[in-house]
């Protein structure tokens, strides 16, 4: 049920989205839109793989601890890759692909 409902909030937005005059406007919108599916997909994809409960209220919290330990985790995952990223030396132009220097059939 939640889920129609979601559905239906971002039909709404999205013909608002193609009402809006300026181009602030439909980006703005074509943000909260995005951030809307970021959430209910990872929401769903979290409940149903921890087999999260959230009827009751000390289920709700379990599933609110374990949803921001996974942002969490995924913000860090992505720090490490961005500054693992950086420390690359991008200016070098020694390196070649090795499979171009290798002959066929000789080992």
């Amino acid at each position: 049920m939640i889920g129609w409902l979601i559905i239906l909030i971002l039909g709404v937005i999205a013909a608002i989205f193609l009402k809006a005059s300026h181009i602030k406007h439909r980006v703005t919108l074509l943000v909260l839109i995005l951030f809307a599916l970021f959430l209910v997909g990872t929401i769903g994809l979290i409940a149903k793989s921890n087999e999260l409960d959230i009827d009751d209220t000390e289920g709700f919290f379990n599933a609110a601890k374990v949803y921001t330990g996974w942002l969490i985790n995924g913000f860090d995952n992505m720090k490490t890759i961005v500054g693992n990223a950086i420390k690359m030396d991008w200016a070098s132009t020694k390196g070649g692909f090795e499979i171009f220097n290798k002959t066929i059939g000789n080992k």
